[in-house]
């Protein structure tokens, strides 16, 4: 049993569908955290998440599968293990799983258990419920990996803390949305004080037609304290060193990252999802139009000054007392700007 680990993060951009994209970008970060001894990706990254009818689709689980095995075989490379998620088939019944491989093979798999089901969440409708997962050992280390949603419910956590799990390792894909950092921090807190274990809280980055991923992966230990923050919004990949002490595993690596405040935060999101979307739908070009909010903005506008050529680029938000309105092209028709 080893009582030192260095446990690669990789917060990641996706692309749903793209199983060879994901699969490459996955391998990509194995090479680039090739000290590390475990490399965890977020949630469905094999996929892309949320997969939604794709999973209904036989042909394309029996690929993702195949997909899985390869980077499975992969692993036979030098490098660390690597706990990726993917769509597991069994019985007939499509599972969202996390999947452990070292050395060309399948160490262990867990499949997620509480499936979200309201908001932008459907997973009941394509995914079954796996069972109480229990812990993964790895180089004699129980690890438990409860799966997003499986945090949320006591259920899991308390399992894996009462089955013997040393550290929980969590993959999400938890969508941006106001003030969910703080949420999501109260949370973890409060289960890593509650199973008496530290958890890593790895999300995702990038948009995905509606939905935005904003990152801001975190560890936080069981006193409460939050000793790594990932940036938000950006991809990030850090190897933590972690530590057996007495009073159990601890991460000894810290670091931190200011995320962004309101009303930063929104404009990022927006200009993060919207960003993806054009990419990833192959636009050449993005039309905008800006209503000048000033006579002297109208001017500089029609001679084509500073304002004009930035206001051909993407939107803005600027905050006013009111709210917010776009600020987007100039154009010479005087009529009113307020959204």
């Amino acid at each position: 049993m080893t009582d030192r680990l260095i446990i690669a993060l990789a917060q990641m951009n996706q692309r749903v569908g793209d199983l060879e994209g994901n699969a490459a970008a996955i391998l990509a970060m194995r090479e680039q955290a090739a000290r590390a001894d475990l490399l965890m990706v977020p949630e469905l990254q094999l996929t892309g998440y949320p997969p939604e009818d794709l999973v209904l689709k036989p042909e394309f689980v029996r690929r993702t599968m195949e997909a899985a095995e390869r980077l499975v075989d992969a692993t036979a490379a030098p490098g660390p293990a690597l706990l990726f998620g993917s769509i597991h088939n069994e019985g007939g019944l499509n599972y969202n799983v996390m999947i452990l491989a070292e050395g060309g093979r399948i160490l262990a798999r867990t499949l997620k258990r509480e499936l979200p089901n309201y908001g932008t969440f459907d997973e009941k409708r394509v995914f079954a419920s796996g069972p109480l997962p229990e812990p993964i050992e790895y180089r004699g280390v129980k690890i438990g990996v409860p799966i997003c949603e499986d945090i949320w419910q006591e259920a899991v956590c308390s399992h894996l803390a009462d089955a013997g799990a040393e550290i929980l390792l969590v993959p999400n894909g938890s969508p941006y949305e106001l003030d969910k950092d703080d949420k999501r921090a109260l949370l973890v807190r409060s289960r890593a004080m509650m199973t008496g274990l530290p958890m890593a809280y790895l999300n995702r980055v990038g948009g995905q037609d509606e939905l935005v991923f904003d990152g801001s992966s975190f560890i936080i230990h069981p006193d409460g304290e939050r000793v790594v923050q990932f940036p938000d919004w950006d991809e990030k990949l850090l190897l933590t060193e972690w530590r057996k002490e007495p009073d159990g595993w601890r991460c000894a690596t810290a670091e931190s990252h200011q995320l962004d405040p309101f009303p930063e935060d929104v404009y990022r999101a927006m200009m993060v999802g919207l960003g993806d979307y054009v990419k990833r739908n192959g636009f050449l070009y993005v039309i905008s139009i800006r209503y000048a909010e000033t006579d002297e903005e109208h001017a500089a506008g029609r001679s084509g000054g500073p304002r004009r050529s930035a206001a051909h680029g993407a939107g803005r938000l600027r905050s006013h007392a009111g709210g917010f309105h776009r600020a987007i092209a100039t154009h010479d028709d005087r009529r009113p700007h307020q959204r």
